[in-house]
């Protein structure tokens, strides 16, 4: 299809902003009229491979030019997000501020600090230190840092660390497969965390429905994108997006929170004095020669639910065998003088139970050998000794 003779012009897409609950930025979007007047979007277009650089890019100029020009007569306090490909900002590696995007900016008199710079290409093999330096000639002129598609494909570290971002764009297909699969929620929660640890803000994109905008909102990220909230729209000035929305699944994870917060305390409390009962029915001697049968009538008495108990001091060396439940019988495995203080939970457990606390119960995780979703629960003996029971999760406790 020849897009050159269409009509092409930007649409954009609200952002939305978890801190604000309102319209954070727009994403400028292709669009072009079809023989029928009807509205299209160009993405095939953009993601053609049959359609040339040249091509792509005269189309993508064209948009662009429109939207800053747009933006400029009706943008207000919010930003503009630009899409480029690096193998096009390469073209000024030279000269970068010869640049289209900024040369138009600067004749509409857009506020170079309103624009966030999308980078979306994935495959770009060009030197490092010269796309370096044109990403901070971007950063050095005000403009904002993004990166499209994150989670895609297997070079997104390097990428990262050669760009910099300010802002990371959760890739849509891993939102959309994480409502069934565990492990991309997982991940996607993985990288939220790793981005907030190095200053870096995300952004989810592609958020269909309700379940997906829950689910992000949990994750953790301050910016949302998607049909949900709000559509692409052919006006900046009477753009609308769904507050409502996105204001309560804000709330029900808020409440959420703190019903699961009550709920892990009433499931420590408990913890707290099956093992006292125990305890007082049946004194505690480390250094007794029968401490494997101690434990395995403290298996057998607490709960079905008892995965394994162990002891360990506070370096993480384990002092005792694993007393673990095996179908349906005890099973002793020898597990002393290993260390576990590598674990993240053994090390944030030591923190908080050094500040007073009775005990801790950790998150759910799983197992890494029968992978089944488990929670430790944790209680000194004494300063230099504790105990550790995992627990199997019940699903909904």
């Amino acid at each position: 299809m020849n897009m050159l003779s269409k009509r092409v012009f930007p649409y954009f897409q609200p952002i939305m902003a978890a801190d604000t609950n309102d319209i954070y930025s727009y994403e400028a979007l292709g669009r072009y009229e079809d023989d029928d007047g009807e509205v299209k979007s160009l993405g095939d277009f953009f993601s053609d491979k049959s359609v040339s650089r040249a091509d792509a890019l005269s189309v993508d100029r064209v948009v662009r030019k429109l939207a800053l020009e747009k933006f400029a007569r009706e943008g207000g306090e919010q930003y503009l997000f630009i899409n480029l490909r690096l193998d096009w900002i390469d073209n000024f590696n030279e000269n970068p501020e010869e640049a289209p995007t900024v040369k138009w900016a600067r004749e509409f008199g857009v506020d170079l600090k309103k624009i966030v710079i999308e980078i979306t290409e994935e495959e770009f093999f060009a030197d490092k230190e010269t796309v370096a330096d044109i990403i901070n000639y971007y950063r050095k002129i005000g403009c904002r840092i993004a990166i499209d598609d994150y989670g895609k494909g297997a070079s997104d570290i390097d990428r990262l660390a050669m760009i910099s971002p300010d802002i990371l764009k959760i890739d849509m297909d891993c939102i959309h497969k994480s409502e069934q699969s565990y492990h991309y929620r997982e991940y996607i929660k993985s990288i939220s965390s790793f981005a907030e640890r190095v200053g870096i803000e995300v952004l989810y994109e592609g958020i269909e429905n309700q379940a997906q905008l829950d689910f992000c909102i949990g994750a953790k990220g301050r910016y949302y994108q998607g049909f949900l909230l709000a559509k692409p729209q052919p006006s900046i000035r009477d753009a609308s997006a769904d507050r409502e929305t996105f204001i309560s699944s804000a709330c029900r994870l808020v409440t959420a929170l703190h019903e699961k917060s009550e709920r892990v305390n009433a499931r420590r409390e408990q913890w707290d004095l099956k093992v006292e009962e125990f305890f007082e029915k049946r004194a505690f001697d480390y250094n007794n020669e029968n401490i494997n049968d101690y434990f395995s009538q403290m298996l057998a008495e607490l709960s079905p639910q008892i995965k394994r108990i162990f002891l360990c001091n506070r370096w993480g060396e384990q002092l005792s065998y694993n007393i673990e439940t095996r179908s349906g019988g005890v099973k002793l495995s020898d597990c002393r003088h290993r260390n576990w203080s590598w674990r993240g939970y053994f090390q944030e457990s030591m923190i908080i139970l050094d500040a007073g606390l009775k005990s801790h119960l950790t998150p759910v995780y799983r197992d890494v050998t029968a992978k089944e979703k488990i929670y430790t629960y944790i209680r000194p003996i004494n300063r230099n000794i504790y105990l550790f029971i995992d627990i199997l999760h019940a699903e909904g406790g």
